[in-house]
């Protein structure tokens, strides 16, 4: 079997624009609900679509404290000046 070429057979990239504050935290919030962002968006757009049998993303059980708030924000990079 030949080898695939880079991304083909693979789900499209989409780019949108977020800022760092949801971003960071909703990145951190993913992965105390066991997924990841790209899982959560997908199935919150099913649900927003009302695609059959589609269903909200699994949100945690709590808010992130103080301080995994203040850790997911330390991954924001330097502003440029």
């Amino acid at each position: 079997m030949a080898a695939r070429k880079r991304g083909e057979g693979k789900t499209p990239h989409r780019t949108i624009r977020v800022d760092h504050d949801p971003w960071l935290p909703f990145g951190a919030n993913c992965e105390r609900a066991g997924t990841d962002r790209s899982h959560a968006l997908v199935e919150f757009i099913r649900w927003f679509n009302r695609e059959p049998g589609a269903k909200l993303p699994k949100r945690p059980d709590s808010a992130l404290s103080d301080e995994e708030y203040a850790a997911a924000m330390k991954m924001a990079p330097a502003p440029e000046d």
